[in-house]
């Protein structure tokens, strides 16, 4: 299997560029592969009102469906910047061409309910998706489209173990952390704790922006960040990212590798061989995170104070500066969502 970050192609789709095209291992190698879709694809809908929105014309879907792409979950914090049927056409796009999308529909049932694909014969492995950056709105309810939210911790937990019954392997692909921080925080811990508890073999995150460690225990492995995969041009550490390869012996996970790589002037991701940022990016892969981690430019994250109804106040930068400027430097635009 092989992994990759956030993936957001509102410029490139638009300007014509396949910023999939110089990754090393191609995605469409591997007998399955898994990405977050960190944008809308669909000419439809109202901006929501939150700082950053982000949307892709919907030819996006086929570009992601032609670089083997196997699974995209949709359960973050962009999937509805363009409102209910903006995420319906995400889904209904990527779907077309193959592209599982995870972690949302067009009703509770439909956003919480695992995935299972047949790698090779005889092992199925099913995907769930969910987010702990959830803004209004975003939650899917029995009569609304909408996202998965990990603070429905029962329903979560029971997806996983249901995932486990249907499949041999099961991979959660989470979206959490705060932003820019190298080393994961108590949330992820606990919550990848609890995943792994109730039947997942590997939990996939995404959301920090920048990449966090790869712990691989007991068969068990857990990667905090895979940073931007595809995003707009960055050129510190936010534009250091790469491809996260799981090998499996039958339906055991058995080694891990990763595969650095950089973001070019496109928001593209370039393999990357020697250098000080790929000392960096495999320090922080690692373990060796803390020495790496910049000093903190947004609020900390309010806690949870309902419970399993999905609230959560998140505030996040989502780095827009222009020119490569780096948000851990900047942190100049900040963006509040409250759920």
């Amino acid at each position: 299997m092989l992994a990759g970050g956030d993936v957001l192609m509102d410029r490139s789709e638009a300007a014509g560029i396949d910023p999939f095209a110089g990754i090393e291992p191609a995605l469409r190698s591997a007998d399955i592969a898994v990405v977050n879709v960190e944008m809308v694809i669909s000419d439809h809908g109202e901006p929501a009102d939150k700082q950053f929105v982000f949307r892709a014309p919907p030819s996006a879907a086929e570009r992601i469906g032609a670089a083997g792409v196997d699974v995209a979950n949709l359960a973050n914090n962009h999937a509805m910047d363009y409102g209910p049927d903006a995420l319906l056409d995400t889904v209904g796009l990527l779907e077309a061409e193959g592209v599982i999308a995870l972690g949302a529909g067009a009703t509770s049932s439909d956003a919480y309910r695992h995935r299972v694909i047949e790698v090779v014969p005889g092992v199925d492995v099913a995907f769930v998706g969910a987010s702990l950056v959830v803004p209004l709105g975003f939650p899917a309810t029995g009569t609304r489209p909408g996202i998965a939210s990990a603070y429905q911790r029962d329903r979560l937990f029971a997806n996983v173990r249901a995932a486990a019954q249907d499949a041999d392997v099961v991979i959660a692909v989470v979206h959490w952390g705060v932003e820019r921080m190298t080393c994961p925080d108590g949330r992820q811990r606990d919550l990848a704790f609890e995943l792994l508890r109730n039947g997942a073999d590997a939990v996939i995150g995404q959301h920090p922006h920048v990449l966090q460690p790869v712990v691989f225990d007991d068969g068990k492995l857990v990667a905090y960040s895979l940073g931007n995969f595809v995003w707009h041009h960055r050129s510190g550490i936010t534009g250091e990212t790469g491809v996260l390869q799981i090998d499996f012996d039958g339906n055991e996970i058995v080694d891990w590798s990763f595969h650095p790589h950089l973001l070019d002037a496109n928001g593209a991701p370039v393999p990357a061989a020697a250098g000080a940022r790929v000392d960096r990016i495999n320090d922080i892969v690692s373990g060796d995170c803390a020495r790496h981690q910049p000093p903190p430019t947004t609020a900390a994250p309010a806690p949870d104070t309902d419970g399993e109804t999905g609230s959560e106040a998140e505030s996040e930068a989502e780095g827009e500066g222009e020119d490569g400027a780096e948000e851990a430097e900047s942190g100049t635009e900040a963006e509040t969502e409250t759920e």
